[in-house]
This record gives C-alpha cells, structure tokens and sequence, in this order.
C-alpha cells in the first residue's frame, strides 16, 4: 500500500485558489514529489482545485501493472468522486512539488461560481480521457506524439531556442511515458530517439523541447506505416 504524505502549508508560496470564496477554503495542501494526495478504493471526502504544480492518476490494469490515466495542472479539479459519496478511482501522485485548495464537496455544489468551475473543470478532463480512449487504437509511435502533442498544449511553456519550440517542463521519466501510452520502457526510449533524429523533439527528462509541427507529422508517419 502506498503510504500517504500530507504537509499543511500557509506560507505564502501556496495561496487559496482564487476561484474558492474564503469562507469555503480548507487550509491549503503541500506535496512534494512523488507523495500521494489520495488512493483508489478511499472513500473520498473533499474537492481538490490544483493551484501549482503537475500530478499524475495512477490506476491498475488487468495486467498487473499501473498506467497513468492523466496528468493534472494549475486548474484542474481533482477528487471529483466525492461528489457523488464514492470511492476513488485512481490514486493520485505529485510529479513535481504541488499546492492544492481542498474544498468540500457540497459547499462547492452550493456556490454557483464554483460549481461552474468544477463542472468545466470535469468537461475538459472527460475530453482528454476521450482523446487518450480514441489514440488507444493507434500505433505506439502515434500514441507517444500524440501524448508529448497534448502535454505541449496542457503544459507547454515558450522554449529559450527561437525556433517556435514550445518546452515541457515535466520531469517524467521513460517508464512514466511508457505508463501513459501504454507501452514498455524501451519502446519508448526508441522512439522518442526517433524523434529526436527527426528533429521533432530535443532535450532530455524535465527539459523536453517540442516542434508541434514536427510531432503532428511524426504522428502522419507513424499512421501511415501500419495502413
């Protein structure tokens, strides 16, 4: 079982989120990476607003091993089993140090402003879980430009090359990527050097560049091969 990290934090580095009233703000929550914010199959008690940092759901497969089912940033709603009185369905990892506003659940239902911003929050992640459904068919080298092409939009910041490259400021690791496109760690130390010799990516874990364009064709290629 994984053991459970939890830091209360009031400094000034892990504000509310500003979307929370201050009458329904928790005290804030500080993880350092690699602590777990919450388990799957814990009865889950409280709304999460991410103020900072990324983490990643982690659920089981038939096979026996994890897959990463998302990542989550600055914005995203996390713990939104509560809703409805129920357990969790993932467990839930901070990959780099985050800052979160934990929030009740029927408080937050109660406050038009940030009901609606639950409810969006929910919309964008059920799209990204539909995009992850459709890209399950694809090829492997499809799946992995596709997931660096939707971890450029989620995450992406402008890189220091002037080429248009947009950085990844992610520290995951050849294993996490492989849990997230659900493939093995060599494959995807293959590819993403395939990638690299196309230009289409540079750097290395934490420090990934990305040319949008060189992925979306690399992601053509890939397709094409198995036609």
């Amino acid at each position: 079982m994984l053991e459970t990290f939890e830091r209360l934090d009031t400094a000034s580095t892990c504000q509310v989120a500003s979307i929370v009233p201050s009458g329904l703000a928790l005290p804030t929550r500080t993880l350092e990476p690699g602590q777990v914010l919450y388990e799957a199959d814990r009865e889950a008690s409280s709304l999460y607003i991410v103020n900072q940092g990324v983490l990643k759901a982690v659920v089981p497969t038939s096979l026996g091993r994890d897959r990463i089912a998302d990542l989550y940033g600055p914005g995203d709603v996390l713990g939104l089993s509560s809703l409805d009185g129920g357990n969790h369905a993932e467990t839930v990892v901070a990959v780099h140090e985050a800052c979160l506003t934990p929030i009740d659940p029927q408080q937050a239902m109660n406050d038009r402003g940030l009901r609606d911003y639950v409810l969006r929050g929910l919309a964008r992640q059920l799209r990204r879980s539909r995009e992850m459904l459709d890209e399950a068919e694809m090829p492997v080298g499809a799946r992995v430009t596709r997931a660096l092409l939707r971890l450029a939009k989620q995450f992406g910041l402008p890189a220091d090359d002037q080429q248009g490259g947009v950085k990844l400021p992610l520290a995951l690791t050849h294993e996490d990527l492989a849990d997230l496109t659900g493939s093995s760690r060599v494959t995807i130390t293959r590819i993403l050097g395939e990638l690299r010799s196309e230009g289409a990516l540079a750097g290395t874990r934490g420090v990934y560049v990305a040319d949008v364009p060189g992925l979306e064709r690399a992601t053509d290629h890939y397709v094409m091969q198995v036609l």
